[in-house]
């Protein structure tokens, strides 16, 4: 961990703040205080191709992710992200998302123990409810209830559908900091329909 590049996020590693994002006047970024985390990135590759030169270092295990799956995968995006310690409670989560609006595979592969769940919820995006801005705001303003909780263990992979809910969680305890590397992705095929 020492000497690698991390990029401080001031508000959460999920949201990025933009104006851009405003539907019937009110900012859908705006995420209540108890949701709101501050965090660490480093996008190793997004839509647009190569975006750090650590990328060859992660693609061994990118490689072992694809092989994994039951059918051939392209990555849409890879990212890793750091949580640190904050003043939060134990149980508490960060804001509820989805990392696209566009369909995709999504999954958390755990560099390391620690506390601070990813918290699953019941709740889907669903594309055909409406264009990207009405879907936002629904996302802002709907009742989440939890599905389940996914403890980070090193070395372990969890593949969701990208429409799913979730929402990480601080690390707490003897936990100073939690890492995750942060897979997107697409396929041609359903990668649940023998699961």
């Amino acid at each position: 961990m020492n000497g690698f590049p991390w990029y401080f996020l001031s508000t959460d590693v999920s949201y990025t703040p933009s104006d851009d994002y405003k539907f019937g006047g009110d900012n859908l970024m705006d995420i209540p205080d108890k949701e709101k985390s501050v965090g660490f990135v480093h996008v190793l590759m997004d839509r647009d191709g190569i975006e750090s030169p650590w990328l060859p270092h992660f693609m061994p295990l990118c490689d072992a992710v694809n092989d994994a799956m039951p059918h051939p995968i392209e990555f849409t995006r890879v990212r890793l992200a750091l949580l640190i310690q904050q003043d939060k409670n134990e149980g508490n989560h960060n804001a509820p998302h989805t990392d696209h609006e566009e369909d995709h595979y999504a999954g958390l592969f755990y560099l390391d123990d620690s506390t601070g769940d990813t918290v699953f919820f019941n709740q889907y995006d669903d594309p055909e409810s409406g264009d990207v801005e009405h879907r936002w705001w629904k996302a802002m303003t709907q009742e989440y209830t939890e599905n389940m909780r996914v403890t980070p263990k090193a070395n372990m992979l969890h593949v969701f559908d990208g429409h799913q809910f979730h929402a990480s969680s601080n690390p707490y305890g003897a936990n100073k900091y939690r890492v995750t590397l942060n897979l997107n992705f697409t396929s041609d095929h359903d990668l649940f329909a023998d699961t």
